[in-house]
Parts: structure tokens; sequence; C-alpha cells
């Protein structure tokens, strides 16, 4: 069998950026499914990308698809022939679906009877009958946000597709892709190499490409601005912000990178650092420079898709020139903003709408003083943290209207903390209102454990709240709102920094605090309880995501969580107390008990066991520790000694196995009956205030 390599070149309109890393690695994973499907056998997959193509290259990919001889069952031997043993129109059937003579079937015995098999020989194809239809099917079958629609037949892709190679070693293979049949012809880059080229064969591929002025391995580009960027910022003494997110964006923006390093009039520096590399970073695409103590430096790192050397110092006066007008901009907003008291904006928020209908940021803010408070004594905060909690509520929002967040959104909260301070405001107060949308993202930092936290909890929950007051729920993939995140942010601080906040009454706090919403909307009331339910449930599962990620099986995740424990910061240390012990004959001794009581102990709800019932020495006994203990086990709960707790829980098990092995619960004296039953019940809830062990079981041997 021959082999040669095989290369995919898809070429488009630009692919956003952010669609780009996701859809190298999508056209790859699908090609290999692909080919292996077809019985085809190749050395390695790869696959590349830039803005206007996605590359796949295979290499010593087989020249034919493997040959297979599939066993097919037909139909019963007593179908299959007569009383005569002739073959049946059945058989005869079966047997020319399979291509095969009625001599060439086995009869092989089955558990319901004798049944017929054939044997269907498949021939394997050649590459070039295969990838057609192959090819087609991975590149118009991917996977594309809000992709484009286009042409007679209503083509969806990420962009309009242009042009396509696909080549087999020299041959060309036609793969028809939204109406665009593929052959050898290429485009290098736009302004290096605008003209079209011939690729002579798969192997030539990235050395023509190449002299195109094309960089279609986007880890090279990476590796080019990268090192570029840390070169060119030595020359002021400085080293380019450090951002993943940006380096990604950058290199999927560009074919050839040429990085270069632009200045701007140290005058600016007056500005807030967060303004600077919020221009540079999130408006032009620059890399901020910035010295060892983290300060920004009068300088940028900017990314052409270029020639780096012919026309550059326009470039560079270019990218200055229009760094330097939206500085200019935003000198002009800071100086205006700061004329005018944060508080004294608060009016203006009531033009402001939240949530659509769901009343304005100013009711969102009247909420959250309310909600911040209640939070801040659920955590045991003092009168003095509280009254802060509360004005940073009430400036918390006030930043929205001002002209710098106005220009540039993703300073909301860190403009206002800045304001505060400026004017004047208590300095954690100035904190909190800058930290009160942390975290962002999955990998963001934490709000400050204080006031920081609690507001920043407070503000998540209340749009919670009002969102699933209003019915608005999260589908599949849809997140608009971003209440994924909120309810990650909600569990994410409570659970780092230990609040003590009951979660049960934090919901059902914000959730009477947003009905005022669906009121304000004109909507119809959701069920109260309802709401609290499925609010809490979204909560629990970003709780059990924490978990699992701090690395709890998640068997023991939904255990703890099971355990019906609202103080969810107590959790993560439930959860390694049962962690701890794996393994373990206590844990078998701890799931026993559990197993032992938690059936019968279910058969009723009441738990006052009267002790002048108990006449068996067994169940005196268990009654008597379970009285005497009682105490001593609140106190470890409380005070999360979780371990200690568990070994009283294991200790059990010889009075529980003694009671049951010897005495007869449900006997026919209803009264005992019931007395024994609610024993047992009151012992179950020592081990299930700790978890729901029904989960553990996996890890005893005892499904």
């Amino acid at each position: 069998m021959m082999t040669h390599n095989l290369l995919l070149e898809v070429g488009s309109d630009e692919i956003p950026a952010r669609y780009l890393l996701p859809a190298i690695e999508e056209i790859r994973v699908r090609a290999e499914k692909a080919l292996a499907d077809a019985r085809l056998t190749w050395s390695e997959a790869t696959s590349y990308g830039t803005p206007r193509r996605l590359v796949l290259y295979v290499t010593d990919l087989s020249d034919r698809s493997s040959d297979i001889t599939v066993k097919v069952r037909g139909p019963s031997r007593k179908v299959a022939y007569d009383s005569e043993g002739m073959p049946t129109k059945a058989l005869q059937g079966f047997c020319r679906s399979l291509g095969i003579d009625v001599s060439d079937v086995v009869i092989e015995p089955e558990a319901n009877g004798e049944y017929v098999y054939g044997f269907k020989h498949e021939p394997g194809q050649t590459v070039t009958e295969i990838l057609p239809t192959i090819l087609s099917e991975v590149v118009m079958g991917m996977d594309c946000p809000h992709p484009l629609r286009w042409g007679e037949k209503n083509w969806r892709w990420f962009r309009p597709i242009r042009w396509a190679v696909c080549l087999y070693g020299e041959e060309e293979v036609p793969v028809e892709l939204a109406g665009i049949t593929s052959g050898r012809t290429s485009y290098g880059s736009r302004s290096l190499h605008p003209e079209s080229l011939e690729i002579p064969s798969a192997s030539e591929y990235f050395d023509v490409i190449a002299r195109a002025g094309v960089v279609v391995d986007h880890n090279r580009r990476r590796q080019i601005i990268s090192e570029g960027a840390c070169s060119l910022a030595k020359e002021i003494s400085g080293r380019p912000l450090e951002d993943e997110g940006l380096l990604d964006e950058v290199t999927c923006l560009c074919e050839h990178p040429a990085p270069f390093r632009g200045e701007f009039s140290p005058d600016y520096l007056n500005l807030p650092q967060e303004v600077l590399i919020t221009v540079m970073r999130y408006h032009q695409r620059y890399f901020p420079i910035l010295d060892d103590a983290m300060n920004v430096l009068p300088g940028f790192i900017g990314v052409r898709d270029g020639s780096p050397n012919i026309g550059m110092d326009n470039v560079r006066k270019g990218n200055e020139w229009v760094l330097r007008a939206r500085l200019d901009d935003a000198s002009f907003f800071y100086d205006q903003d700061l004329k005018v008291p944060l508080g004294d904006r608060l009016d203006e928020l009531k033009r402001v709408f939240f949530l659509g209908e769901a009343g304005t940021l100013y009711d969102k803010t009247q909420r959250l003083i309310e909600l911040s408070a209640f939070l801040g004594e659920e955590a045991g905060f003092s009168y003095e943290q509280i009254e802060k909690i509360k004005m940073a509520a009430h400036l918390s929002k006030c930043d929205l209207v001002t002209l710098m967040v106005r220009e540039l959104p993703e300073l909301e909260g860190i403009m206002g903390g800045h304001y505060a301070r400026v004017q004047g405001v208590d300095e954690e107060v100035a904190k909190a209102i800058a930290q009160q949308y942390l975290p962002r993202g999955a990998s963001d930092e934490l709000p400050e454990k204080g006031i920081s936290g609690i507001l920043a909890i407070a503000d998540k929950l209340d749009t919670l709240a009002v969102a699933f007051c209003l019915g608005v729920e999260v589908s599949g993939s849809q997140d608009p709102l971003g209440l994924r995140r909120a309810a990650s942010g909600v569990a994410n601080i409570i659970l780092a920094h230990g609040y003590d906040i009951d979660l049960d009454r934090a919901i059902e706090k914000a959730v009477v605090l947003g009905g005022q919403a669906v009121r304000i909307a004109e909507k119809a009331d959701e069920d109260v309880d309802s709401v609290n339910l499925k609010l809490k449930r979204f909560i629990l599962s970003r709780v059990e995501a924490y978990l699992t990620e701090k690395g709890y099986p998640a068997e023991i995740a939904k255990a703890v969580i099971g355990s019906g424990e609202t103080r969810i910061s107590r959790l993560p240390a439930m959860a390694e107390a049962i962690y701890s012990i794996l393994g373990t004959d206590m844990l078998i001794d701890v799931v026993t008990g559990w197993r032992r009581t938690a059936v019968l102990g279910s058969k009723s709800s009441e738990r006052d066991v009267r002790g002048e019932l108990l006449v068996e020495e067994p169940e005196k006994a268990l009654f008597s520790w379970v009285s005497e203990r009682r105490e001593t086990l609140d106190r470890l709960f409380e005070d999360r000694e979780y371990a200690l707790y568990l070994e009283e829980l294991a200790s059990l098990r010889m009075l529980i196995d003694d009671c049951l092995d010897h005495v007869l619960i449900m006997t026919e004296d209803e009264e005992l009956r019931e007395n024994r039953i609610k024993l047992l019940g009151a012992v179950s809830d020592l081990f299930t205030r700790m978890a729901d062990f029904s989960y553990i079981l996996p890890f005893t041997g005892k499904m």
C-alpha cells in the first residue's frame, strides 16, 4: 500500500479571532474521526490557521481503505429453510442482499434458537474516491458560533469560503465546499503577495505559502509576537504586559506578524494605570510596556500584519497618532468626571434600565443596599462594617453614568473605586466598589475578604434572583446574561473566604427583593418557592464544580451537598474529612452505620423517642449513647471538627449492629415498632447531617 501526504486548505473571508483557535482544533479532530471511520491509515494529522485560512495536513495517508468482512445475522433456521430443508425466499433474499450464495451461509445456535449468518465482504476504496465526500462533511459540519449564510443554497460557515486547495501528494482531489471545487490555487498575504499561487504538491505547501508572506503555523506566529514584544520593550527597560488572551487574539488577527514599538507622551501617565492599559489593550490591541514595579511606561508594542520593514515608520506614527487621540479623550473624560461627586450621580441611574424591563439601576442600587447589609449580618460583620457595606452599595453603580465608563465600559467598578478614593471616600468602601464585579471570569482573581467580597456576592445574587424571578433561565450554551458566571462567583467567593452565610436565607432574601423587579416589569409573579429551589440548584451546581476542581471525587462533592448543609462555606471541610478516610475501616463503619439505619429510619419523620418504651438492652444502649453524645456531636459539627465527628459516627457501628441483629424492629406491637423506627431515624440523622452516603457506597465496595 502506498502513502502520500494530504493537504486541505480552506480559504475564506477573515474568521473572527475568537473563533480561530477552536476551529483549528476542531477541523483536526473531525478529520481524524472521518479518516478512521473510512478505514484509512496515517502517521500524523496536524492543523493550522490564519484569519484567512484553515489548513489540515495529514502525513503518510494510505492510498486505499482497508477491506472489511462483516458477519451479518439473517433469519432463524426455521424461517430460512422449509420442511424439506430447501432454502426459502427469505434466505434467498438475505443472500442476495449480501452478494453471496446460499451455500455460503452458516448456522449458529443462540439462546433462543438457531440462526443463519452470512459474511459480507466490503472491498476498500481508493483515497481519491473517499476524500471528496468526507472532507466536505468535515468542513461544512464544523460548529460555527454565529455563522454567516450566503449563496444560492444558503451555505453556512464562519465566513464565506473563497477558495479551497486539496492535494493528495501531487494529485488534485475535487472537494466541493459551498459551491467551490478545490484545486491547487491558493493566495498569499494580502499585502505581501496578493496574487494567486499554485501549490505543486502537499509536501511543498509550507515552503510555497511562506514565500508568499504567510506564517501559517499559529504557534510560530505567537512565538514571533511574544519574542519580538519582549525584545522591543527592553529598549526602554521594560517588559510587555503578560496577557495570554491578548497574545492569542493578536496571533489570530494576522498572517505575517511584525511587532513594532510606539511611544506616547509621559504627560498621559497622570491618568490611572487601568485607563492606560484598557485603552491600549482592549481598544487598540497593543501590549502596554511595564517597568519592574508594574508601572506603565510611555510606550507600547503593536503588531502589524505585513512587512517588518517597508513603511514601518508610517505605521508606527499612525498608531501613535490614534493612541494619542484616544488618550486625549480619556484625559478629558477623567477631568470632567472628577468635577461631580460620585454620590451626586445616583439620580442619573433612574434613566438607566436593568435587564430590559426590570426597573432601573437605581432600583438595583436600593436592593443592593438592603441585600448587602443582610449578607453582612449573616456573615457576622460589625455595625461599622455593615455601614461601610451600605455606603459601598449606595455608590456601586454611579460610575456607570460617567463619561469614562460610557467610553470604556471595561472599567466599570474600577473607575468608581478610583473616583471614590480621589474624592475622599473611605478606602475600604472605594476598594469594594472597584472589586464588585470580580471574578469576571474563571481565571480571574476574587474580591478581597471583607466588605468587598460581600458586595460582590450581593451584586451577583441580585442579578440571579431578578433573572430567575423573570423566568430567564440558562439552556445549553445560551447564557446571554452571564448567569453561570454570576453563580460561580457567588459560590467561589463564599467558599474561598469562608463566609458562614446560609445559602437558603440569602436566596430567599434576594428573591423577595427581586420580586420588586417583576412587579416593575408588570409580569406575572413566578412561584417564590419554585424560584428559590431553581436558584439554589443552580448555585449548588457551581459549588459541586468548585469541589471537583479542588480535586475531590464527584461522589464526595455530591455527598456533602446532599447533606442539606446550607452554610456552603463548610462543605470543603466536610469533603476533606470524608476524603481523608477513603480506603479505611472507619469509612466502612460510617457507611455501614448509615446504610443499616437509613431505610427503616426514613419510615417516620418524627424523632420523639420514648425511653420508657425501650425494652431490649441493645436498643437501650443505642438510645443512651445518642442521648449522652448529642451535645458533643453538635459541638463538633458546629466547630467544623468533622474528622472527630466521623470518628464518633464510626464508633456507633457496634451499637447499631447489636441493636438490629438482636431487636425485632418491625414487631407486631405498633407502639414499640414506631418507637424503634424513630430511634433509628434519630441515629440516621446523625449520619445524613454529614453527607448523603449513598454516593460514597462505591468507595466501600458495597454497591
